[in-house]
């Protein structure tokens, strides 16, 4: 009887909906764990799921992802910065890493189906274009971050994803809301549902197998300041480099003059954007310093942002970049071991193998063993001993032993002079561009050092990995410092003129060594020993900083005669 008297009389019965009115909105946003920011974004995550019910009004339904969404915006550009701040392989940052990506799922899943339920043609919101644009960008830029953030784990992008892409954009577009202006919530501009998608095609241009995670992250920024420098057209001309279909549930292709055309493609072009990104790079190693619009609070990025618009001014080009070195196909196996400590190890029972096979009968005291697992040689000969081909066999069988125990096998899928292809097997969640590898083929005894410099996935889904070989063999070795460092006492060298004793991979073809991070100061000097040999020696060039090492060029003091 109330209900019909409601209907009849104009009035309407109050929603039992959670999210109905800006008073239960107020009481779920006051009601987050402030304390625990990834926590406070997966439960706006689990409200916006709950937008899509019968019982929700359009305009509450509306004003719902409206307030959510402006609370998430601000809470998951927080934990992305948190994210960015700390290895991707922590616990804590695949927590935030989880957090970010279901809760821009649930964006995207609420704001499309918004707008599909509400602005068709028969639908009592299909004259208010400014929350049909809003949705409509809403939906394409969560799902842009949400791509973003699996490229971050190195993951494939799902036809699903671009299907999700471009169906979105073309709904847009059919309610004439597509290239309508406005500002999303915590956006440092303003945006629309087509230069959404722009930035989410142009994101996949770039050689996203061969960035970092923080690298990605200044990449989404550049192109977001950069985005009406592209050019986009629709038909091919001299200038185009790649072509993206709308109809197809595929990221943009590289563009050949003898591709089939369809109504459906749209063509690209690098335009005015090469012209910036050398200024770019011009203007920031002038002023040693990044633009604001790259600034993350915590990252110190200077030398990463400007190797990423190097191989952005490549890559971005009319002619594609070619390979320095040819690569020869093939199909063996690869021992592969990640952690310095671990790689290091590695190449110590290689020396400790050859210097039992050299010891002609000799035989290695305990203290000597020690040292040799430790430190890669021993200061001096044992004497001799019976036995010696027992005692080689043990050693061995002992460091194959610990190999297999330690070691990944991968495919080993081709080679060139400085660098292996490879199909990762086994767990692949520890894997990112920069990170240190110890490596061996099948048919070899030594051990190389090399750098992830590209993760992808093939067709079939399996992680692939280049890796670029450093030179020559490493030999195991400590570096004594000749400065006064601070550390613990149980860390402090008892040697006379060394504070502290490091360890280090030697790679003395280079003239370089691999050491653990926060080695390096700028012309530091070390006492270096190598099978017992004293050298000092003067860091003269950090080359590179990985997730897990430091390679650093070096000068041989000349010896002072006594």
């Amino acid at each position: 009887m109330f209900d019909w008297l409601s209907r009849n009389l104009g009035m309407r019965g109050k929603s039992t909906h959670p999210l109905a009115g800006a008073e239960a909105l107020r009481g779920i946003i006051d009601d987050l764990p402030q304390a625990n920011l990834s926590k406070a974004l997966q439960d706006l995550a689990d409200w916006l799921a709950l937008t899509d019910r019968v019982d929700l009004s359009p305009t509450d339904r509306v004003a719902a992802i409206r307030t959510l969404d402006a609370e998430g915006a601000r809470l998951a550009r927080e934990v992305m910065i948190e994210f960015l701040q700390s290895s991707p392989t922590q616990h804590r940052a695949e927590q935030n890493w989880f957090a970010l990506s279901t809760y821009h799922a649930r964006v995207f899943e609420a704001s499309r189906s918004a707008l599909r339920d509400l602005f068709d043609s028969d639908k009592p919101l299909s004259r208010d274009k400014g929350t049909a644009a809003h949705l409509a960008a809403c939906a394409l830029a969560a799902l842009g971050a949400r791509k973003k953030l699996a490229r971050m784990r190195y993951r494939a992008v799902e036809p699903e994803t671009w299907s999700d892409l471009y169906g979105t954009f073309q709904l847009a577009d059919r309610l004439g809301v597509a290239r309508k202006s406005l500002r999303l919530p915590e956006a440092d501009g303003d945006t629309s549902a087509y230069r959404e998608l722009l930035l989410a095609v142009w994101f996949e241009l770039a050689p996203i197998g061969s960035l970092d995670h923080v690298q990605m992250e200044y990449l989404a920024r550049i192109v977001r300041v950069l985005l009406d420098s592209f050019w986009l057209s629709e038909a091919p001309d001299s200038y185009t480099c790649w072509v993206v279909d709308l109809a197809m549930s595929a990221p943009p292709q590289r563009f050949y003059a003898d591709a089939t055309l369809r109504m459906s493609q749209r063509f690209l072009a690098p335009g005015r954007a090469h012209f910036e990104l050398v200024n770019l790079a011009r203007e920031i190693r002038r002023a040693r310093a990044l633009p604001s619009y790259l600034l993350i609070d915590g990252v110190e990025g200077l030398q990463n942002a400007v190797n990423l618009v190097e191989k952005l001014v490549q890559h971005w080009s009319r002619t594609p970049p070619r390979r320095m070195y040819d690569r020869a196909a093939l199909q063996e196996g690869i021992d592969a071991v990640h952690g310095y400590r671990e790689i290091r190890r590695m190449i110590a029972g290689i020396a400790y193998l050859r210097l039992t096979e050299a010891s002609a009968g000799g035989d290695l005291s305990r203290h000597q063993r020690e040292e040799l697992s430790r430190y890669g040689f021993v200061s001096e000969q044992g004497d001799p001993q019976q036995s010696t081909e027992n005692e080689i066999a043990r050693v061995r069988a002992m460091i194959e032993a610990q190999n297999r125990q330690m070691t990944l096998q991968w495919i080993l899928t081709d080679i060139s002079d400085f660098g292996y292809g490879a199909i990762a097997q086994g767990p692949t969640q520890w894997m990112q561009v920069g990170l240190l590898l110890g490596l061996r083929r099948a048919h070899d005894a030594d051990w190389t050092a090399g750098v992830i410099r590209r993760l992808s996935r093939n067709a079939q889904g399996q992680a692939t990995v280049g890796v670029q070989r450093f030179p020559g063999t490493g030999r195991c070795g400590r570096l004594g410092a000749l400065d006064n460092r601070q550390v613990s006492v149980f860390e402090r060298s008892l040697e006379a003129g060394v504070s502290v004793y490091y360890d280090a991979i030697a790679l003395l073809e280079d003239n370089s060594v691999l050491v653990e991070p926060g080695v390096h100061v700028d012309n530091a000097r070390f006492r270096m020993v190598i099978d017992g040999k004293r050298t000092t020696i003067k860091f003269v060039q950090l080359l590179e900083r990985g997730v897990n090492f430091e390679h650093v060029r070096y000068e041989v003091e000349p010896e002072i005669p006594r």
